[in-house]
């Protein structure tokens, strides 16, 4: 990482009691990350190894978007914090990078020079949100094997919901099949049969991307993930389709690659691994979200299916999962797992959720110590520190609307559940770590196969 900045930017230089904070935070988080997990700690191993590729990744809440919807920009020292977590892994996939790379790129020259990336375009329209997708990644152990591209459908694949209806337009008319033509009234609804395939069906509604990477020996084909969140029946359906057509893509690439090399006589390890990962909105195990993609050809480690990956560590939206049976993508057992990174910066106590309700203060993972007095005139940048900006309910009966003064203990709240995300993220980074060097199978087969050839016949 790129430290410069903590002596000659006026963020630090005119605020030394912030650059003093930062330089703490930064050896805590250093300390957390490499401490074992059975001892509090991350429990991330060193990325010095040439055997282990580690890989994660990190939805970067609204990361970019001016005024981040009116809780203030995203300052220097939660760069820093951010760099200190990515810079932990070799390979990280983005999401929620906003179209301009204003703060992205200085995010990146703290990471330092030999990080670089590749991003998607922007993702248009209200779903898309003007969303870019990235790949970072530490050159001296990655490298990028000069193909990317955005994942389409074709007419045949592409997410049709069960339900389908048409509104007809004014003047339609019915033809029956003996010429007889009807007017169709005003307003009139087509509804169609289950999946059918008469109506155009729908694109990913943010796009994913898949790049081709190699680390050591490991050649793998990386395709991150935003997929639509959807609300209610009808999105909750589409968001699983969505989950299940993106595996059922990759399957069909797989089996397309192995006809290729059985055709050229290749070895089985000719095939490369197919690896998709980032935000596929899951609800959680169990759920039709997860089995989209563990019926469909993906598995992943149990550390990660088993984690939360939100704030409040309650729904299973991030995944990292590996096509079964294609290529040789070895994930470490027990080396995996997910972030709480507020254990280290921009904490929060219980004492900050005390105003909650018991039921919704009873499981949310909280440090021992709070940093809300440290940010306290910080949140003041957003007019919500001091005024609620919808209708809330809290203990003992208080109910509060839109306007109405935020009392301090209602601003702790505010900080812990909703302030402090807009400078880090509601979701937490995941990662797990796969093995890249196979140089000594690679001798042992070789030598097999030398022997079979010198061996004598019969």
């Amino acid at each position: 990482m790129d430290f410069t900045a903590l002596r000659h930017r006026a963020f630090f230089k005119q605020n030394p009691k912030v650059a003093l904070r930062t330089i703490d935070r930064l050896r805590a988080i250093d300390a957390w990350l490499r401490t074992p997990k059975s001892e509090g700690g991350a429990g991330v191993p060193s990325k010095d190894s040439d055997n282990t590729l580690l890989l994660a990744t990190w939805n970067l809440r609204d990361f970019g978007r001016k005024g981040a919807r009116g809780y203030g920009e995203r300052t220097l020292e939660s760069l820093y914090y951010i760099a200190a977590f990515i810079s932990a892994f070799d390979l990280v996939a983005v999401q929620e990078v906003n179209d301009d790379l204003d703060l992205f790129n200085t995010l990146r020259g703290i990471l330092g020079r030999n990080w670089d990336f590749i991003a998607t375009d922007t993702s248009p329209g209200k779903a898309g949100n003007d969303e870019r997708m990235v790949f970072l990644f530490d050159t001296r152990k990655v490298r990028f094997r000069s193909i990317a591209g955005e994942i389409t459908l074709l007419e045949e694949e592409l997410i049709r919901l069960s339900e389908q209806k048409a509104d007809m337009p004014a003047g339609s008319k019915l033809i029956l099949a003996d010429g007889t033509e009807t007017d169709i009234p005003a307003g009139t609804v087509l509804k169609l049969p289950d999946d059918s395939k008469i109506l155009s069906g729908r694109q990913f509604v943010r796009t994913p991307f898949l790049v081709s990477f190699q680390a050591g020996w490991f050649k793998f084909n990386l395709c991150t993930v935003h997929m639509l969140y959807g609300e209610g029946k009808v999105g909750l359906e589409q968001r699983t389709k969505e989950i299940a057509q993106i595996a059922r893509v990759f399957q069909g690439r797989a089996a397309a690659e192995r006809r290729r090399n059985k055709d050229k006589k290749r070895d089985e390890d000719a095939n490369e691994a197919y690896i998709v990962l980032g935000d596929f909105n899951i609800v959680k195990t169990g759920h039709a979200t997860m089995n989209a993609l563990l019926d469909n050809g993906f598995t992943m480690a149990e550390e990660l299916q088993k984690t939360p990956t939100n704030m409040f560590q309650t729904k299973h939206y991030d995944q990292i999962a590996v096509l079964k049976g294609h290529g040789v993508a070895r994930q470490r057992k027990g080396v995996a797992g997910v972030l709480d990174v507020f254990q280290v910066v921009f904490r929060a106590s219980a004492e900050d959720v005390a105003v909650l309700k018991p039921k919704d203060r009873a499981h949310l993972p909280l440090a021992s110590l709070s940093d809300f007095e440290a940010y306290f005139d910080q949140m003041g940048e957003s007019a919500m520190r001091d005024r609620h900006d919808k209708r809330r309910s809290f203990d003992d009966g208080v109910t509060v609307k839109a306007g109405d003064p935020r009392a301090r203990e209602q601003a702790r709240e505010w900080y812990a559940s909703a302030w402090r995300t807009y400078q880090i993220s509601d979701h937490l980074p995941m990662w797990t770590a796969l093995e890249i060097d196979f140089g000594r199978e690679y001798l042992n087969q070789t030598e097999r196969e030398a022997q079979a050839r010198i061996a004598p016949p019969g």
